[in-house]
């Protein structure tokens, strides 16, 4: 007779947490306040490439990438940023 043993260990399932987190973010920082969850769908979007959950990592990138363009504010703040930075080139010390 050809048995085979039953395993009784418990296997962990790998949730892709914070790719989740990184594509809701993303999603709430286009439909939402970008100047919030535009940078944490960002920052979730690099951890979860980290962790090897590529798909939900470039999925959350493309997505934030898509919030920080339909976002006037922060739109704004990287304009005037760049700005300070021209007219900091320009002025001798």
């Amino acid at each position: 007779m050809n048995e085979t043993p039953f395993d009784l260990t418990l296997k962990e399932k790998k949730n892709p947490v914070m790719g989740w987190f990184a594509v809701g973010f993303g999603f709430a920082g286009i439909f939402l306040q970008g100047i919030i969850f535009v940078p944490l769908s960002l920052i979730c979007s690099v951890i979860a490439l980290f962790l090897g959950q590529i798909s939900w990592g470039v999925i959350g990138l493309m997505l934030s990438v898509v919030g920080l363009l339909s976002s006037p504010l922060l739109l704004s703040l990287i304009g005037l940023g760049v700005l300070a930075a021209w007219f900091q080139n320009l002025m001798p010390y």
